[in-house]
């Protein structure tokens, strides 16, 4: 499991290219591909160029940085692409469950583990201190302890039982809809709840999302359920939203608010809950 420093070092490599214009001091299309760019390096490990392989940038004015949150639901989306693409490939020669765990490796892989290791530091934090202070203590230890384990492990076990017992169709319209509400369930805490920290990832993270970012983010997840789900879709919106505002509740009142860790933990919980509840009513769709 990575490092969470090099997350860090990572996401600060990331921002450090991208110069917090406006739009109307270098355009606004120019700006939103900027934000995209930045936003698909942060959540995957895609090989997109930075800006400066793709834009001519000012070197005197990299102070800003940009994460692209206004776009989470559609890197979630394009995330959906590609599995759907490994599952149309690979469907006709392996057998389900082979299939599933296929899904799931491939799934981290794209992620780099980033939420993946945000919920097992959440779990080490909440399970094993005893004060809101030991606890971000603990979070804050690279080292992942028994609880980061055992939650990890439930994790994957759970998305992997889920994958294995859906249809090839009905898959597929899972993945369109949950990969895209959990990411707007991460966006929807960062905005609503306060940080746990004044500094950090989770700091950082915090202070790029916007309200303008937050309905830009809120519009692109229900047109994309919408299309994918149609009146289905909102139904799985509605519960993403609501069991991230559960679990935000949950965590800021064990430490005060939130942190980088606590924003991973809820995308990966929102998209677990999510699976369930489409396996329970998978009549609707």
């Amino acid at each position: 499991m990575p490092d969470k420093r090099s997350f860090q070092g990572y996401f600060q490599n990331i921002t450090s290219h991208f110069p917090q214009r406006g739009p109307g001091t270098s355009g606004f299309l120019l700006y939103q591909l900027r934000e995209l760019v930045a936003a698909i390096r942060f959540l995957t490990i895609l090989p997109v160029p930075g800006t400066t392989q793709l834009f001519e940038t000012d070197e005197e004015d990299e102070s800003g940085f940009i994460i692209g949150s206004a776009y989470f639901p559609l890197i979630g989306l394009l995330l959906a692409v590609l599995l759907w693409l490994l599952l149309l490939v690979t469907n006709s020669i392996f057998p389900p469950l082979v299939l599933a765990a296929l899904l799931v490796v491939a799934q981290t892989v794209l992620t780099g583990g980033l939420h993946l290791d945000g919920l097992m530091d959440t779990c080490d934090g909440l399970f094993g201190g005893s004060t809101p202070e030991r606890k971000l203590e603990i979070m804050r230890d690279s080292r992942v302890g028994s609880f980061g384990v055992l939650g990890g492990g439930c994790i994957l076990l759970l998305r992997f039982a889920a994958f294995a017992s859906m249809r090839v169709q009905l898959l597929t319209v899972t993945l369109f809809m949950v990969l895209p509400v959990a990411r707007w369930a991460m966006i929807l805490a960062v905005g609503v709840f306060p940080g746990a920290r004044l500094s950090g990832l989770g700091s950082a993270f915090r202070r790029t999302v916007t309200g303008q970012h937050l309905l830009a983010a809120g519009i692109t997840t229900v047109v994309i359920v919408l299309l994918a789900g149609h009146l289905a879709g909102l139904l799985v919106l509605l519960v993403g939203t609501l069991v991230a505002l559960a679990v935000g509740i949950l965590i800021s009142r064990q430490l005060g608010g939130l942190t980088g860790d606590s924003y991973g933990a809820i995308e990966e919980i929102t998209e677990i809950v999510l699976l369930l509840l489409i396996i329970l009513l998978h009549f609707w769709f």
